[in-house]
């Protein structure tokens, strides 16, 4: 008797297990073929056993395909009573208090859901010696798994059913479950988006630098295979199971019968609606036109209306269940919506917060980092992404190098180059991005990016560049001093085949001291030169005994002077160079024209146009086609430079460029 009254009732339990019992059957068939089923599948016949770290590793994301709806939808089901007027007034009519239906509910769906992952667990356990297994683990890895798949369905469950609580429509409760498991990820990157187009310097940050999946579970958990959770996270979503779990019993106490079939059970979560629908149409609409006509502030202000005035009509007959949603209160409303929610975007767009201009002084930096390979800082540290860098690696406390950098982010801020990337088009080769990193004393990092312009900024830059600092973390040498098993030298051209893998230790080594000797040698023309390489290094290390990997690829730079000599002592460098006997041809042109800016980007129909006008040479002499492979420079459109393509055995071509200084005598007879 105390147990039905004032704990739970066990007759709604059984009910729910009648009603429902198909979603628990489902969700167990799900994980039994998601799981111990697919250890045992290959199409591959001659598949040897493989071991793996975690069980997620088998096909993780089918088993989260599972995990991230059968949940859901049992918080759909089961509480669709409160979402129905008729279930809703016999369930409430009933002589049981509001914790006492919560509380049998939750126990019902719990159970229906935790059985199927214990059940697969136990079935994991049981096969995993048998004959046939594809995969090789421990026993930890099943607990490990069992622990996770039981609390993010905890969670998922909870979540369902603190929305369909503060809600009244299940179609609703299931789009905006979804839609908060996606939320905070889709709104740093609208925001990213907003930020970066109105202020100079801000870091426009990718999807995979900003950790997106850190802050959307959805994201997260389909991204389970290559990095399982962490008990940290376990913790946080355990946490939020058990606040969703006591908000739940705070709200269901107070949510009227009534409201059954309303959109929204509580009016105070009207204008948190409102708000959060206008936000992400202002900042879809904004972001859209802002992309769409670049520097023509009439559409963009047009788009965030648009947004706007779209956002609150949405929101509004979402609200109401109606399209007529015009009173006389409408136009009141939506004007103090718009004001503070455009003030909102606006400030932090505006630059009045100093963003725009502010440089930390010296005696408040630990470290500072300036290059564009801040974006291979791999905080995380996970084994799949290989050893990348870490904070060591990249950033520098040497106090010139800090004192270079700041004179060059001064100079930055104090004459703000026009960012010309908004031009129909430019020459990148006269441009260097920098990502500017501070590390302050007080634990945060301050990050800034730019296009630097060469010209304008030469003793500045000059100071960067040639600091050592700058070559370590911009080049990445730091990974030339681990343990590597292999040197792969390859050529770029598509279809030589030209490669020389260097597997020798003495060789490794004197190879790495070689090429660390270069890098760090490099002068500030060096690095601003852009003449092709001759060939690509990557070093190969084996992960964790798993595979073979080239965490980061070097460039054998035509300014590698030492190297050259040293490859070809070894007698690797004729292998791995391409020579004139790979050539066939070459055409060439000198680019004097004044070409439509769509035509630049395509050297085919420039080359295309220049032939129509008999002004392409041909040559198929070898010592003419040594000095273009020897001087040759990256494609790029530049008045008065040379454009050529040179025609390679096995039909593969390629585009470069030369120079009026690069031509040898032979080439300027050609071309005269």
């Amino acid at each position: 008797m105390t147990r039905s009254r004032y704990f739970f009732n066990s007759s709604i339990i059984r009910q729910n297990f009648r009603q429902h019992g198909w979603i628990g059957i489902i969700y167990a068939l799900g994980l039994l073929f998601a799981l111990p089923l697919q250890m045992f599948m290959s199409n591959n016949p001659n598949a040897e056993p493989q071991e793996i770290d975690n069980l997620f590793r088998i096909v993780g994301e089918m088993q989260m395909v599972f995990i991230v709806s059968i949940p859901v939808v049992a918080g759909l089901f089961i509480f669709y009573y409160l979402q129905s007027k008729s279930p809703s007034d016999m369930w409430h009519s009933l002589p049981l208090r509001r914790e006492h239906l919560l509380t049998s509910h939750l126990v019902s769906g719990l159970l229906l859901l935790l059985i199927p992952v214990w059940l697969t667990a136990a079935v994991v356990a049981m096969v995993r010696q048998w004959g046939g297994n594809l995969y090789i683990f421990q026993g930890n890895d099943i607990w490990s798994w069992c622990i996770t798949v039981s609390i993010l369905t905890l969670f998922l469950f909870c979540l369902s059913v603190f929305v369909g609580i503060c809600s009244g429509q299940s179609v609703l409760q299931g789009i905006i479950i979804y839609a908060l498991l996606l939320l905070p990820a889709v709104g740093i990157l609208l925001m990213n988006s907003h930020l970066s187009m109105y202020l100079y310097g801000y870091p426009e940050l990718s999807a995979f630098h900003n950790n997106l999946e850190n802050w959307s579970p959805f994201i997260r958990m389909m991204n389970i295979s290559g990095n399982p959770f962490s008990s940290v996270e376990l913790w946080i979503y355990g946490g939020l199971s058990a606040l969703f779990i006591g908000l739940s019993y705070l709200l269901y106490r107070k949510r009227h019968s009534e409201k059954a079939g309303q959109t929204i059970a509580f009016a105070y979560f009207n204008p948190l609606f409102k708000a959060g629908i206008m936000v992400c149409f202002m900042l879809i609409a904004g972001n859209y036109f802002a992309q769409m006509k670049q520097q023509q502030i009439g559409w963009v202000i047009s788009g965030y209306a648009i947004g706007a005035v779209v956002g609150y009509i949405a929101a509004e007959m979402i609200i109401r269940k109606t399209w007529q949603i015009m009173t006389h209160k409408v136009p009141v409303e939506f004007a103090i919506y718009t004001a503070l929610l455009g003030l909102l975007l606006y400030i932090p767009a505006s630059g009045l917060t100093g963003y725009e201009n502010k440089v930390p002084s010296e005696d408040k930096i630990s470290g500072v980092f300036a290059g564009s390979s801040y974006w291979m800082y791999n905080r995380n540290g996970d084994s799949y992404s290989g050893n990348f860098l870490t904070d060591a690696d990249l950033f520098s406390n040497d106090k010139q190098y800090i004192e270079a950098v700041r004179k060059l982010h001064l100079a930055v801020t104090a004459t703000r180059p026009e960012n010309k990337s908004s031009k129909p088009y430019y020459d990148y080769s006269q441009y260097q991005s920098f990502t500017v990193a501070y590390s302050l004393d007080n634990g945060r990092e301050l990050l800034r990016k730019y296009l630097v312009p060469l010209k304008g900024f030469e003793p500045e830059l000059k100071a960067v560049m040639e600091s050592e600092g700058f070559k370590r973390a911009q080049y990445a040498v730091s990974q030339l001093e681990k343990d590597i098993d292999l040197i792969r030298i390859n050529n770029s051209v598509g279809n030589l085949n030209k490669q020389v893998v260097i597997s020798d230790p003495a060789e490794i080594t004197e190879f790495k001291a070689i090429l660390t000797k270069e890098i760090l040698n490099m002068s500030y023309e060096d690095q601003t030169d852009d003449k092709a390489a001759v060939a690509n290094i990557a070093p190969i290390v084996n992960i964790d005994g798993i595979g073979s990997s080239s965490f980061f690829n070097y460039s054998w730079s035509a300014s590698y002077h030492e190297l050259e000599k040293w490859m070809e002592e070894k007698g690797y460098a004729d292998k791995v160079r391409s020579n004139a006997e790979d050539v066939e041809s070459a055409k060439l042109v000198k680019v004097d024209h004044n070409r439509s800016p769509e035509n630049v980007y395509d050297p085919e129909l420039l080359l295309e146009l220049a032939d129509k006008e008999n002004q392409v040479i041909v040559t198929e002499d070898k010592a003419l086609l040594a000095d273009i492979l020897k001087q040759q420079r990256y494609y790029s459109y530049k008045n008065s430079n040379y454009l050529v393509k040179v025609q390679y055995k096995g039909g593969y071509t390629d585009f470069t460029m030369l120079k009026a200084s690069d031509l040898t005598p032979g080439l300027k007879a050609l071309l005269r």
